[in-house]
């Protein structure tokens, strides 16, 4: 189907993976993968049990980089972080040093706001937390929540450049059956299309991501269908992500979601092989 293989979305013990980086570049071997990405959460500027310590940054680094060393006969491996803008912070508490050791890196979007006690919460931990949080830091406005998210999208790609827009539309991951909104309405669609203003004027690339499926939480993928549509009308760069937590994942529907590209009319796709991105035909 195409002349490489490649995952650049990959999370390890560091962060909520279940498996050391070891493990899954000696799965994507196994899975005949040319191109590994090791990209686990990055830290944060506050206490969370799913992403890196911060102390355990520079560990990560120096694993990575020794793993690249190690496997450089059977795979290319890539070092990155997924890194989170938050709302009040941005990514104003990242340092600006750690992208001078990362091939790649990308950029994501799971906060949206604090409750009351002035915790964060998250757009894709579980539906009460959502609700919860749309009541406590929107008061109650579902259509308000969901255009902020946009614009902190729009922010994060337009001021802090990614190389991956990781999981663009998660937001509707605790969504299904339109329990919050529909993609339909014209509000949610004037988000979707001033985000892709931005993203068409970058150089940043979106991915298809498929992990929300492989979890049972979404029966598409990321983003939906429509939307890249919009992206391919748009000619917006698009790479393929297996946003792998576990090893079943680094190969979940890997086939598939090439195809439903094509279908959609892409013909090509793109990867990093950590100097530049490079097109391929599919």
């Amino acid at each position: 189907m195409m002349n490489i293989k490649f995952n650049l979305h990959t999370h390890t013990k560091y962060c909520d993976g279940s498996k050391d980086a070891e493990d899954m570049i000696e799965a994507a071997i196994k899975f005949n993968y040319q191109i590994i990405g090791i990209s686990s959460h990055g830290p944060l500027p506050f206490s969370s049990d799913w992403t890196m310590k911060k102390e355990d940054l520079n560990i990560y680094i120096e694993e990575v980089k020794k793993l690249k060393k190690k496997y450089k006969k059977d795979i290319k491996v890539l070092l990155g972080l997924e890194l989170d803008y938050i709302p009040d912070y941005k990514l104003d508490y990242i340092d600006k040093k750690i992208f001078k050791s990362l091939d790649y890196w990308i950029g994501s979007i799971h906060f949206l706001g604090q409750y009351k006690n002035k915790e964060y919460w998250t757009v894709d931990y579980n539906l009460n937390e959502l609700k919860k949080g749309i009541q406590e830091s929107f008061e109650g406005d579902v259509e308000k929540a969901v255009i902020q998210y946009y614009k902190h999208m729009e922010d994060l790609v337009k001021n802090y450049k990614p190389d991956i827009l990781g999981h663009l539309d998660l937001i509707k991951k605790n969504n299904e059956g339109n329990t919050f909104f529909s993609e339909k309405e014209s509000w949610y669609r004037k988000s979707i299309s001033s985000l892709l203003n931005k993203v068409e004027k970058s150089n940043t690339v979106v991915e298809l991501n498929t992990g929300g499926k492989y979890r049972g939480y979404t029966e598409n993928y990321y983003p939906s269908n429509w939307i890249l549509e919009e992206i391919k009308n748009r000619d917006i760069p698009v790479t393929i992500s297996r946003d792998a937590h576990d090893i079943d994942s680094l190969d979940f529907e890997y086939e598939d979601s090439i195809k439903l590209l094509k279908i959609i009319g892409f013909n090509k796709i793109y990867y990093n092989n950590g100097k530049k991105w490079v097109r391929t035909d599919i």
